[in-house]
């Protein structure tokens, strides 16, 4: 009888194996022989799944930014500014794993950052996002929860900034976890201190 593979969860422990071996490779170092024997699979079987290295880092990218959106956009409003700085904080409160991406993201993509296609597929992904934290700023302001001279569209996209440049250095400069929660506390101080 044939073995039965879960396509789906094989899937997965490619994309899993495929980022530790770039994270410790490099992604130009790192060749799909590389990540097929690290796997303990034939370099066929990995070929079945992922027909090149740059299928495999799209499928990682793609897996990254959709964490990335889950954890940044909530399906719920916040009423109140202690719930949305909740919120954030947990946002912030990235795991090692996803950390380790950054720099590998970086190997791979810096030279596309002077292309138009690539920073407006970016672009849109950060827009989505601050204009949920606009739209969440907006509706405190309303109920005069938070500043009413705060501009919640210009703070929306500042925080999102800050938001992406603390995630960037978790991940650039491996900052260990306690540094980093004793980082993302002070964050959420600066943000209740500017809210209120």
């Amino acid at each position: 009888m044939p073995k039965v593979v879960d396509k789906e969860l094989m899937n997965q422990q490619i994309v899993f194996a495929a980022l530790q071996a770039f994270v410790k490779h490099g992604f130009h170092n790192t060749s799909m022989s590389k990540i097929a024997s690290e796997m303990g699979i034939a370099k066929g079987t990995l070929y079945l799944y992922f027909k090149s290295k740059d299928q495999l880092i799209e499928a990682i990218t793609k897996q990254h930014f959709h964490n990335l959106k889950d954890r940044l956009v909530s399906q719920q409003n916040f009423n109140s500014v202690e719930a949305l700085l909740s919120h954030i904080e947990g946002t912030l409160l990235i795991s090692d794993e996803d950390s380790q991406f950054i720099p590998v993201f970086f190997e791979v993509f810096g030279p596309s950052f002077s292309s138009d296609k690539f920073i407006n597929e970016y672009s849109n992904f950060f827009n989505e996002i601050a204009q949920f934290y606009t739209e969440n700023l907006e509706s405190l302001q309303t109920q005069g929860l938070i500043q009413q001279d705060l501009s919640p569209k210009y703070f929306g996209r500042v925080f999102v900034s800050m938001l992406d440049g603390i995630i960037l250095h978790k991940g650039f400069f491996k900052i260990n976890n306690t540094d980093y929660n004793l980082m993302v506390k002070e964050v959420i101080k600066l943000l209740r201190y500017g809210l209120n």
